[in-house]
This record gives structure tokens, sequence and C-alpha cells, in this order.
């Protein structure tokens, strides 16, 4: 089924994505890690992280997606090497594009589909931590059971509260 997400204005959405087979993986430091992570992933998209919670075999996230943004060839320049470094292949490839003074459209198109976008966040947060942990454990294959499932909320005090609310108590709830 089709993800709903809203176009065009601003959004608050409640992620959640849980672990294959419900294991409980999630020591401290791989929260630590995720953590790192999701910050690094909402800064670089512009995406607002009101609260989330990092549990040892799902998360939840409750995030405000702004409209699209129409960032400079620059500044998207500036975020990717920021969130990869400056040494990737990937953004050396941008940097060297940029010298010319615009990047090539489908550079362009492709960063700019990455910005204000909670599909791509979730996306890019899951695969960069699968790998981080993947590699420290030794292991191979996914992590993650399934697509991440996603709430449309409310834009009000009112209801963002109440869903922030449950986000923080679930560690409570679970013991």
């Amino acid at each position: 089924m089709k993800r709903i997400k809203i176009q065009g204005a601003a959004a608050v959405y409640h992620c959640i994505s849980r672990i294959v087979g419900g294991d409980k993986v999630m020591g401290d430091a791989e929260k630590d890690q995720f953590r790192r992570i999701l910050h690094q992933q909402c800064e670089f998209a512009e995406i607002q992280l009101l609260t989330y919670c990092v549990m040892a075999n799902h998360f939840h996230a409750l995030v405000r997606v702004p409209p699209k943004l129409d960032l400079s060839d620059t500044e998207m320049v500036r975020r990717a090497a920021a969130l990869y470094g400056r040494r990737n292949q990937y953004v050396q490839i941008l940097e060297d594009n940029l010298k010319d003074g615009k990047l090539r459209k489908d550079l362009r198109a492709a960063l700019q589909a990455r910005f204000a976008d909670v599909s791509s966040l979730m996306k890019e947060l899951k695969q960069r931590f699968s790998r981080w942990f993947n590699h420290r454990h030794k292991r191979f294959g996914t992590l993650w059971a399934e697509r991440f499932k996603s709430l449309l909320v409310e834009d009000t005090a009112e209801a963002v509260g109440m869903v922030a609310r449950y986000i923080d108590l679930n560690p409570v709830r679970a013991g």
C-alpha cells in the first residue's frame, strides 16, 4: 500500500521500525550509534526530530518534515560533505562537478530528492545503521523486519504532545 505523505506543506510523522524476528540486539553501544546516525540524517535532510525512543528491538521517531526545500547547489554539497566526510568518493564527485559552477541536473535531482522527505530519511537511517551493525557484529543480511511504519499526526500541540508522550513512555511500559 502506498505511504501517505503530505506534499507541499509541513507534516508530522510517527515512524516505527522493528528488528527482524523481534530480536533484542540493541545494547548501549548500538543505541548510541543509532542516535548519532539519526541526528546526522535529520540534520542533513532538514527534518526536525521532535522526540524518539530506541528500544532493544525497535525504535520510534516523531519528526516534522518541512515543505520541499530548494537549496542551492553549494548548500547541498556542503550538507553531503558534513554527512559523509570530504574524503567520501560521492562527495568528491559532487565537489568536482560543482567546480563548474552548477551541479549536473541528474546529481542535483538525486540530492534534492533526499531533503525534506520522510521516506528518504528512514531508508538512509536504516541502511547506514545496518551497515555499521553488521560490520561491528561480523554478520550480514537484513536487520530490519519490514519497511518502516509511519503514521501521519495532526500538527497541533495536543496531537503532537499525545504522540510524544506515547513515545517517551514506551521504555517505562516495557519495564
